[in-house]
């Protein structure tokens, strides 16, 4: 009865921890030569946990429709999960990055 208490245990600390997987992100911000990580709560599920912001540093503005397909692919990713964003449109990108909090 003991065995199966603790089998039960350690199944439900399981679900517990791949749920915070699922709806926990964060994004990595670099300001004054240092590392910031910023945790989120995602609006979908998924496992990945880093999110990719281009933005997120002190240097120049690029605007969207010059990043490159890669860095607008993963923008798009993080504006779907963190803001709930599902276009990629360069509208709903921009939306997007005025909703990206001012610390970051």
């Amino acid at each position: 009865m003991k065995a199966t208490r603790k089998y039960l245990g350690l199944l439900l600390a399981a679900c517990v921890v791949i749920t915070l997987v699922m709806y926990t992100g964060y994004v990595k911000s670099y300001l004054d030569e240092g590392v910031q990580t910023t945790f989120f709560v995602k609006q979908y599920p998924t496992l990945q946990m880093e999110f990719y912001d281009p933005f997120a540093n002190e240097g120049d503005d690029v605007p969207i429709d010059q990043l490159r397909r890669a860095d607008r692919a993963a923008f798009s990713d993080y504006c779907k999960y963190r803001f709930g964003i599902t276009a990629n449109s360069t509208q709903s990108l921009d939306k997007c990055k005025e909703a990206i909090p001012d610390y970051l």
